[in-house]
């Protein structure tokens, strides 16, 4: 897992379901590391879109890799 995917993921946590540019604000990446991100989080099923268009938000599989992941990136 890279630093922005960790970045994206304690974003998204506990339970926020924000867009692509709130994410990106949130976590001072650039526009296409979030979305690089986003891309690669979606594709391990650490998150997903939600109902409403443009949002993103953490699956537990996604708590579960952050717990594991982010003591590295500390």
């Amino acid at each position: 897992m890279t630093p922005a995917e960790v970045a994206v993921l304690t974003t998204l946590t506990p339970d926020h379901t924000l867009t692509a540019a709130q994410i990106q604000q949130a976590s001072a990446l650039t526009t296409w590391r979030t979305r690089n991100a986003l891309a690669q989080l979606e594709s391990r099923g650490l998150i997903v879109p939600s109902h409403l268009r443009g949002r993103w938000r953490i699956t537990p599989r996604g708590r579960s890799a952050l717990a594991v992941k982010a003591r590295r990136f500390r």
